[in-house]
């Protein structure tokens, strides 16, 4: 199941909650066996809805993060696939709850099983460079593009599920680097800005 899933169970339950609420307060004001029989017109509200489990949810302050990824110069991407510095940053999870989980990684076929742990894959979205479609592609200076990694240096590629991660119960912080790296085009120097969206998958 995805974290969009989720959220869109949880805003459903959130506008059912209060039918609910009123239903019990106003019994007095409804009784299907005899409140037929009074003037106007009347009608009935069917509510249904879904309940499903998530493992965890993501913190508030890892939905929308501003990474800085400082400056660099030309000279550090001086032929193609040269790197700049890494930039860290993490995907914080809460409340991860002890549950069975059986996740398939997509990349070996093979399964994340666990008891207790539940299990987590990722997947980064965003628009790539023409020569390398690994990186993420950047608006205004020129001549790179972004790679995603995650703690083990493991390169992640762009609109693929990730291997699978066994997580513990309670709060668990993932994290990941952005790297510059240089493509085959001109190299223009210059600020820059891109737009890289993420989403959680669990099983």
């Amino acid at each position: 199941m995805t974290l969009h899933k989720r959220l869109a169970i949880f805003w459903t339950l959130l506008i059912g909650a209060p039918l609910g609420w009123a239903m019990n307060e106003n019994t007095q004001l409804y009784n299907s066996a005899n409140n037929w029989d009074v003037d106007g017109q009347q009608g009935v509200l069917y509510v249904r809805g879904s309940l499903s489990e998530s493992p965890c949810r993501l913190a508030m302050t890892s939905e929308y993060q501003s990474i800085d990824m400082g400056n660099f110069e030309t000279a550090q991407l001086n032929r193609i696939g040269a790197k700049g510095r890494a930039v860290p940053f993490q995907i914080e999870l809460l409340d991860c709850i002890s549950h069975p989980t059986s996740l398939l990684d997509e990349k070996t076929g093979q399964t994340a099983w666990s008891h207790s742990q539940p299990a987590v894959k990722i997947r980064f979205v965003a628009p790539s460079t023409n020569e390398m479609p690994n990186l993420a592609l950047v608006e205004g200076a020129k001549g790179f593009g972004l790679q995603l990694s995650n703690a083990s240096g493991t390169v992640l590629s762009l609109g693929e599920e990730s291997h699978p991660v066994l997580l513990p119960s309670g709060q668990r912080q993932l994290t990941y680097t952005i790297t510059p790296v240089r493509t085959g085009s001109l190299l223009i120097a210059g600020a820059y800005h891109a737009v890289i969206s993420f989403q959680m998958l669990y099983e």
